[in-house]
């Protein structure tokens, strides 16, 4: 694994709830995907023993030629309560990119990715990877459902709204866009939006919701999922699904490490 020091070039809030994070740290050239993730940590051993995982959330290229890459995060522990401190200047460990990435819709198929709370992290890179890619003479068929709890809980980067993608917000309590769930806000568009992909982040209930829903109504479905990691390349094997197994002599109970086999996977491989 790649571990360099990046320097912080901004630590801001966005809202009550989320900071964004943008360090000078090269991920174009280190095979950038939305979804792919990073293992940070302090310079100072003492502040803590394990680095933790984060999406890339965005990546761009400043007028100078700096490479910024963001990261999304919550200060709801220890680590990222200390995250809060961060200053222009100061040094992060950045070990990646690690894992997989969420692959480009099939020819014909419309993308159509659910955020729910936080998971919103990668979708700002997708959206500029599509928007730049297989979307680009019609950046509306890029349809984003974001979900919350309530308003506090939805938000995304100015720069992905600004591209001319069709954005849906949901909440639980009404208190934004749609009262629901994210998968009432599809169900309410499948018949009209045609052929679908489906690309997911979230908490674990949701993404159980999204595949059972890819899985009845039978169109791809793409889920980045949010395991506990310790190492980030596979040695502790804290990050394991379960594996779906239609072999009869192997039977059920097979896993795979969302590290180094995800963390994106098909919603028909895995448990959730």
């Amino acid at each position: 694994m790649d571990v360099v020091t990046a320097p912080v070039l901004f630590n801001r809030k966005e809202t009550e709830s989320v900071r964004r994070l943008g360090l000078a740290y090269d991920a174009l050239s280190r095979g950038a995907r939305a979804a792919r993730f990073v293992m940070l940590a302090f310079e100072d051993p003492s502040r803590h023993l394990i680095p933790r995982p984060f999406s890339i959330s965005d990546v761009w290229t400043r007028d100078d030629g700096t490479v910024v890459t963001e990261f999304l995060y919550k200060p709801i522990g220890r680590v990222t309560g200390l995250m809060c401190g961060l200053r222009e200047g100061d040094g992060l460990l950045v070990g990646g990119l690690l894992g997989n990435g969420f692959p480009f819709p099939t020819d014909g198929r419309r993308p159509v990715l659910m955020a729910g709370g936080i998971g919103n992290a990668p979708f700002a890179y997708q959206v500029r990877e599509l928007a730049a890619g297989p979307e680009a003479t019609d950046p509306s068929r890029i349809v984003l459902l974001l979900a919350g709890r309530s308003a506090a809980d939805v938000w995304i980067q100015e720069d992905a709204r600004a591209a001319g993608i069709t954005v849906v917000e949901v909440t639980d309590d009404g208190s934004r866009g749609e009262a629901g769930l994210v998968t009432d806000a599809l169900l309410r568009r499948l018949e009209d939006l045609g052929p679908i992909e489906a690309y997911g982040c979230g908490p674990e209930p949701m993404l159980r919701a999204v595949s059972d829903l890819a899985l009845e109504h039978d169109f791809p479905c793409w889920l980045s999922v949010e395991e506990r990691m310790a190492c980030g390349y596979g040695v502790c094997n804290a990050c394991v699904v379960e594996q779906r197994c239609d072999d009869t002599e192997r039977g059920e109970g097979w896993f795979l490490k969302s590290c180094v086999e995800g963390p994106v996977f098909d919603a028909r491989e895995i448990h959730v």
